[in-house]
């Protein structure tokens, strides 16, 4: 129905990522569980700061997320992007929640 990675980068900062939900199942709750429980797990790991990269900023936001400029990221990050066929140019807006 749903899936998404939580992924550490290192001991203080985690991503959550690809999270995605079959469409017919959207709009039940099932995206905002997975997050949930990303959340959940993030802190059990000890991470302070969880981040997206995300087309969905408005989504992000009602659970506290909030936009940065991608320069705030760590570099080692980027490490991904480079390989995109976006890269430079993406779409995709960084936000950040403190945890």
């Amino acid at each position: 129905m749903g899936c998404c990675a939580l992924h550490i980068s290192w001991d203080d900062l985690a991503e959550i990522k690809s999270l995605a939900v079959q469409k017919s199942r959207q709009k039940k709750g099932i995206g905002r569980g997975i997050v949930q429980a990303c959340i959940s797990e993030a802190k059990g790991l000890g991470a302070q700061r969880l981040f997206v990269l995300t087309y969905k900023p408005n989504y992000f936001k009602k659970f506290g997320f909030k936009k940065i400029k991608y320069s705030e990221l760590p570099h080692k990050i980027w490490a991904e992007c480079i390989n995109c066929p976006k890269f430079p140019n993406c779409q995709e807006t960084a936000m950040v929640k403190q945890l």
